[in-house]
């Protein structure tokens, strides 16, 4: 996955090493998919931990070592936890699991009673009672803030909305929301069936639900709702004790069972793990408690996660099956995937027919023929993925998997840019390029076109109805009632769609253009800080560098998208269609118009709690300080920003003058 650490520096291997991390750790909790797998993400956290501590002035707050990912958004309020919900370590083996018993033995005494919980792969929510009314519903965020999905969390019928028989007072109850795999295949089906995207599991699809905007769309998804954690201490004893009183509440609880030892553990983790096909919801391993309360609190918890308690992950399921033969994709950037056909194989619940081969150093690598006996698994348990060959099963005469030259769409030469490993179509009017741009454009996080689902582009495109992305601006009644299959009320409700979409704000067009290496959370820093569209067509390059995470590749890609002239006309297009170019963002005003550089290590707040105060009260978050720096917030170890600040004369100010600023 990584460089070789013999082919480079060991501080380069490491800040790689950490920003892999960083990357994988933001798609999962903020576009609920993962490039690795649960095992690969901590493999590859225990070698930045070695790493951290053969160098200790290579550590910094923000590395994935000390900090929870986070899901926090910016669409919802933001609420602090009253106890932080940290992240359960993960284990992949019996030595790990004897290894960590042994450790809290140690720390406490021997013959400890252990509880097995089935690891349901959802979300997790904090929900809390005041005076048995339920006043909040939270996510866990970065551990520390949550955002507040109270309306949504209000449509769950799992959720009980009083507790009559609760304790007086705050009452929090922690548990994960889920959904049943056939509840998921009904409602992928209902999409399908009304020309929308599809969901790619469980739960991603509880991921996106409790973020919809709209409670009553909330309230669409069959969401489910399972209790499993009190964080404060309650009159019981025993972790189950508080399972028992919670199922008494009127929650539903998970199944638990007992176990004193690991060759108990990992003999019960082994029966459900063979089993977990049979269940109605996803699982994806065992979480093993420590039943006795006391010796909770008496063994607490490091920065990032509790000691009394860890995660059996189950190993991704693998079969073996026959590769049939290669196709190619193209997607919205030219990029090039060939796509395995296999001769379907039932694979943890559903049959797989297709699976991704990446790229062609990827084909290379694992040496893959065509009618190869190949091993299929479910990368991060979503997309299938071959991970391995059956050499010796491999027939004399079968054929090396070549690179295409030409594309597989419009038969335009292929190129491989520099540095680059993967193939592209060059050719901006491809048609296949052109279908997943119209996609991305109507998308959810984009433009939000309900109703203009894959299909229906494709016959538009079909019909050279659309070839540009202004051209849906223009569709009329006429033109979609001539397409098949489109009756009166479905084309007025995409035309209302289409019309609707004009009033969304500037981050949502900015995803919609489909800019290289620009995501929903870089759009979103693009237009706060830019505010609208015309100061974003005057930015140099400097000033795109100037944008809270932005760095030189996401700035080099959006300064040359919006210097082309093909994308001038392109926006100029849109205008004239009457789109929305402004920031709709509503924010504070107190550091309105101003540019912070945070540096250092600040007393309480780590960086991403300062910049979302900032950020809140209309201030810009910038990574380097330049004489349009506003002022600088500094912490301990602060280094040569705050030396830079000093020489240029810029006013730096402390956590303490920040959050007494933001109180008065």
């Amino acid at each position: 996955m990584f460089t070789s650490l013999f082919e480079q520096s060991e501080k380069e291997y490491f800040e790689e090493l950490k920003q892999k991390l960083q990357e994988a750790s933001e798609l999962y909790y903020k576009n609920a998919t993962s490039p690795m797998t649960d095992e690969e993400f901590d493999m590859a956290l225990k070698e930045l931990e070695a790493l951290e501590k053969l160098h200790p002035e290579w550590v910094t707050k923000d590395s994935p070592t000390k900090i929870v990912g986070s899901d926090l958004s910016n669409s919802f309020p933001k609420v602090k936890h009253l106890i932080p919900m940290l992240s359960i370590s993960n284990a992949y083996n019996e030595e790990e699991i004897t290894s960590f018993i042994e450790s809290a033995e140690k720390s406490t005494h021997s013959g400890l009673e252990w509880i097995c919980e089935m690891k349901i792969d959802g979300v997790s929510l904090s929900l809390t009672y005041e005076n048995g009314f339920l006043t909040k519903a939270v996510t866990r965020g970065d551990g520390q803030f949550g955002d507040d999905i109270t309306p949504n969390a209000l449509t769950i019928d799992d959720i009980p909305k009083t507790l009559p028989n609760a304790p007086a007072g705050i009452f929090e109850v922690r548990g994960e929301v889920y959904m049943n795999r056939a509840d998921f295949e009904k409602l992928n089906e209902k999409f399908a069936n009304e020309g929308k995207k599809t969901f790619q599991n469980p739960r991603n699809t509880v991921a996106g639900s409790i973020k919809l905007k709209n409670p009553q769309d909330c309230a669409s998804r069959p969401l489910k709702f399972i209790a499993y954690y009190i964080p404060e201490r309650s009159k019981n004893k025993f972790h189950s004790e508080n399972l028992e009183y919670l199922k008494s509440l009127g929650f539903e609880t998970n199944l638990y069972w007992k176990a004193s030892n690991a060759s108990e553990i990992m003999e019960r983790s082994r029966l459900i793990g063979e089993s977990r096909n049979s269940l109605a919801f996803d699982i994806d391993g065992m979480v093993i408690k420590l039943n006795d309360l006391d010796l909770q609190e008496e063994l607490g918890s490091t920065a990032k996660s509790p000691r009394w308690v860890i995660a059996y992950k189950f190993k991704a399921e693998r079969a073996y099956t026959k590769l049939l033969s290669v196709e190619y994709q193209v997607g919205r950037t030219g990029a090039i995937t060939p796509v395995a056909n296999l001769s379907p194989v039932r694979l943890a619940g559903t049959t797989v027919k297709r699976a991704t081969l990446h790229n062609f150093d990827e084909i290379k690598r694992l040496d893959i023929h065509l009618g190869d006996i190949v091993g299929v698994e479910k990368g991060g348990e979503i997309i299938p993925k071959i991970v391995g060959v059956l050499k010796e099963e491999r027939l004399p005469n079968a054929e090396e998997i070549s690179a295409p030259k030409n594309c597989p769409e419009c038969n335009e030469p292929l190129i491989q840019p520099e540095g680059e490993v993967i193939l592209r179509c060059g050719n901006l009017h491809c048609r296949a390029m052109r279908q997943c741009l119209f996609e991305n454009f109507v998308s959810r996080d984009a433009m939000n076109i309900e109703n203009l689902g894959p299909s229906l582009i494709s016959a538009l495109l079909d019909a050279k109805l659309i070839t540009e992305l202004s051209d849906i601006y223009k569709l009329s009644k006429e033109n979609l009632l001539q397409l098949e299959r489109m009756a009166d009320k479905s084309v007025t409700n995409i035309l209302n769609a289409i019309e609707k979409s004009k009033s969304q704000s500037l981050e949502h067009l900015l995803l919609a253009l489909g800019i290289r290496y620009v995501g929903r959370t870089s759009a979103k820093n693009i237009a706060k800080h830019f505010r609208n569209l015309d100061n974003i067509l005057k930015a140099s390059k400097e000033d795109f560098l100037e944008v809270t995470d932005i760095g030189e590749i996401i700035a080099d890609s959006v300064y040359r998208f919006f210097n082309s002239e093909t994308s001038k006309q392109e926006i100029q297009k849109l205008q004239e269609a009457g789109i929305n170019t402004k920031y709709l963002g509503s924010e504070g005003s107190l550091f309105k118009g101003q540019t912070i550089v945070i540096t250092g290590t600040l007393p309480s707040l780590d960086r991403n709690e300062a910049r979302l105060l900032i950020e809140e009260n209309g201030g810009k978050v910038s990574g380097s300080v330049s004489k349009k720096t506003s002022w600088v917030l500094a912490g301990e170890a602060a280094g040569s920003k705050l030396t830079k600040a000093n020489e240029l004369g810029i006013p730096v100010h402390d956590e303490a003058w920040l959050l007494e600023q933001i109180k008065n």
